[in-house]
């Protein structure tokens, strides 16, 4: 991951666990890491695994594509990647 993405990531990080007011010492105990893991998330100065994603998307009541891309996620339709006239 781009430094800048992992930026953008642990903005997005911080700005969801202010939202449902936790503590990072909270999110660190719950997840099983140190507060300084979580530190370095949201400073962009490392990134939570797939699974501690994850965890951190229940924990902050959102999806896990908006805390990586900063918008909820929408499914793509299969007909507006298949060309016109071929049958799916």
């Amino acid at each position: 991951m781009k430094q800048e993405q992992k930026r953008l990531l642990g903005m997005r990080l911080k700005l969801a666990r202010v939202a449902v007011r936790q503590s990072q010492g909270h999110v660190a105990e719950v997840l099983g890491v140190t507060r300084q893991s979580v530190s370095a998330w949201e400073t962009g100065a490392s990134c939570p695994s797939a699974t501690q994603l994850a965890e951190l998307s229940a924990l902050y009541c959102t999806c896990a594509h908006s805390l990586l891309f900063g918008e909820s996620f929408r499914p793509l339709s299969i007909s507006a990647l298949v060309p016109r006239g071929v049958r799916v």
